[in-house]
């Protein structure tokens, strides 16, 4: 006779169990993601805090649960984004616009990122609800936090790329 739960009861009591504050970062994070969609103005001061606040966000998610000696990990992760944003050139295209803010073309890119950053953090979570000794398994703590580093790194990384725009404009247009 089998004990386990059907998987509809687990995935309920998961949803259940998940604070609203949560869902509250989740629809803040889409509203900005969605606004990202479609042309937009973003001032140097603007562009650097949504890179920080993802920075910060994927650092607090990787330093919670696995304390201090993860953030290496993260770094590296943080650094290979940065490395993979050479050939990835995202955004392709920047503009300056006359008021100095500068001008970003619409793409999924950023939702999808930071939706994969939110569900990162979340499965981790409800991960550790279930297997709370996995947080302290080096593997899982190098991987995850890697991986937070990887994902806020790339906004680091998009955020830099515009700002080079400032001083370069030719050397960041699509080829």
């Amino acid at each position: 006779m089998s004990t386990s739960l059907p998987l509809f009861t687990v995935f309920a009591g998961i949803l259940q169990h998940t604070p609203h504050w949560v869902w509250l970062i989740l629809a803040v994070i889409t509203l900005a993601g969605v606004l990202q969609l479609r042309e937009y103005h973003v001032s140097r001061g603007r562009l650097l805090l949504i890179a920080m606040a993802l920075g910060a966000y994927s650092l607090w998610g990787t330093s919670s649960v696995f304390g201090a000696a993860a953030a290496p990990a993260w770094l590296a992760g943080m650094a290979l984004a940065l490395l993979a944003n050479r050939a990835l050139r995202w955004p392709r295209t920047v503009e300056l616009a006359p008021d100095g803010r500068f001008v970003l073309r619409g793409s999924p890119w950023p939702l999808l990122l930071m939706w994969a950053l939110f569900g990162l953090r979340y499965a981790v979570a409800v991960t550790l609800v279930f297997h709370p000794a996995w947080a302290h398994e080096g593997a899982m703590a190098v991987g995850v936090a890697a991986l937070y580093g990887a994902l806020s790194g790339l906004f680091t990384a998009r955020a830099w790329r515009v700002l080079q725009s400032a001083r370069s404009p030719a050397s960041v247009q699509a080829a």
